[in-house]
């Protein structure tokens, strides 16, 4: 058997910080894929991640001789107890690697291999080979870990029978359920939006912990992805936002409810265009809550001179910008909606350029996941 999967990456529109103290936020998927191919093999498992120029195999017999912790009803959880077994058998296998994010790529692949199998094969574990390859940067908030738990989730659960390669509405909630459990080996406690919208695409709302509506249809929406070429530590900044809370509770809590309104009225504005696409008004509101949002995110101390700097190139061709993500650097989208017209984009994209900038022409509300080959 051959399968051949894609799923979309992420962008925040709305939202970023919000979420953390229950408000809404709007995540939406890009016009980025990860694609993985799963191939069955007589007695090897070979994972390949070509974007990282890494690839480790494990012989069948020998993996079967590790006790792994049971399985426990239709999704298996995450546990520390799995985890540690995993790290076991990663580490004892590449006793000299020193990438964490190679390390937990290769932990959220094993047990999804392992639990998928056990869970719909009668514990069985089917040998096979998988390559992957993405268009996603690691660490720039566009959701690679989500978009390759995702993909990875798919196609076990079609390698094993448990979902058809149509992807009805019931397999890709399945899907959703064993990429959030990757997640947690990625990042602990995830809030369920990067695997949500890598599987479902288009855009979704999400609020208090919850997906509360989506839209899986959108018209194409043309952004600028431009990454600023800063690291950023997100941890760091929750926290800080998280002392200015303590401090200032009643002013940041203003800051959040303004966000948590421009999500919302974000939110009508998407199903607006979904019903006319090309109305100038709709695309003329949803510019100004993004340079709204830009300033608010300024006053909890998340911006970065080089995001301000975006956002002034881009005010410069009437376009608006804000970053995504946790900011003080990191990514920031730029609207490609002007009222000059269109003429000016190109100009718009190659000053960032000329500051140093990367720059993609993308587009926002893509498919989420899908079957792009299959050979029995």
């Amino acid at each position: 058997m051959k399968i051949t999967v894609s799923s979309p990456g992420k962008t925040i529109l709305h939202g970023e910080h919000a979420v953390v103290y229950g408000k809404a936020a709007i995540a939406v998927s890009l016009s980025l894929r990860t694609s993985l191919t799963l191939t069955s093999h007589e007695d090897k498992v070979v994972l390949n991640l070509r974007s990282l120029g890494f690839k480790r195999e494990w012989d069948l017999n020998v993996l079967s001789d590790y006790s792994f912790p049971e399985s426990d009803g239709d999704i298996t959880a995450v546990t520390d107890e799995i985890i540690e077994k995993l790290t076991q058998v990663f580490t004892l296998n590449n006793p000299d690697c020193d990438s964490e994010n190679l390390k937990l790529a290769f932990i959220a692949f094993l047990y999804l291999w392992i639990y998928v199998s056990k869970c719909y094969n009668n514990g069985a574990m089917l040998p096979c080979i998988v390559d992957v390859d993405s268009e996603l940067s690691i660490g720039s908030g566009m959701g690679s870990s989500a978009s390759y738990s995702v993909c990875l989730s798919t196609a076990m659960l079609v390698f094993c029978g448990r979902t058809t390669p149509s992807l009805f509405p019931e397999d890709k909630e399945l899907i959703n359920k064993w990429a959030f459990q990757a997640e947690r080996i990625f990042h602990g406690k995830p809030s369920g939006i990067d695997n949500a919208i890598c599987t479902f695409g288009g855009a979704l709302l999400f609020e208090n912990g919850e997906v509360l509506e989506v839209l899986p249809n959108l018209p194409s929406i043309g952004i600028l992805l431009v990454n600023t070429k800063v690291s950023r530590n997100t941890k760091l900044l929750v926290s800080n936002v998280k002392k200015k809370h303590e401090n200032s509770s009643d002013i940041i809590d203003a800051i959040m409810q303004a966000i948590h309104s421009i999500s919302k009225q974000s939110w009508q504005l998407l199903k607006s265009l979904h019903d006319s696409p090309s109305e100038p008004k709709n695309m003329k509101e949803f510019q100004d809550l993004i340079d709204m949002n830009h300033h608010l995110l300024n006053a909890l101390d998340v911006g970065h001179d080089r995001l301000e700097k975006i956002h002034d190139i881009a005010k410069k061709y009437c376009c608006a910008s804000k970053l995504t993500g946790a900011g003080g650097g990191g990514c920031a989208i730029v609207l490609l909606y002007s009222e000059n017209g269109n003429s000016c984009f190109e100009s718009l994209k190659e000053e960032l350029k000329q500051h140093d900038f990367d720059v993609q022409n993308l587009f926002l509300g893509c498919s989420g996941v899908k079957i792009d080959f299959q050979r029995q």
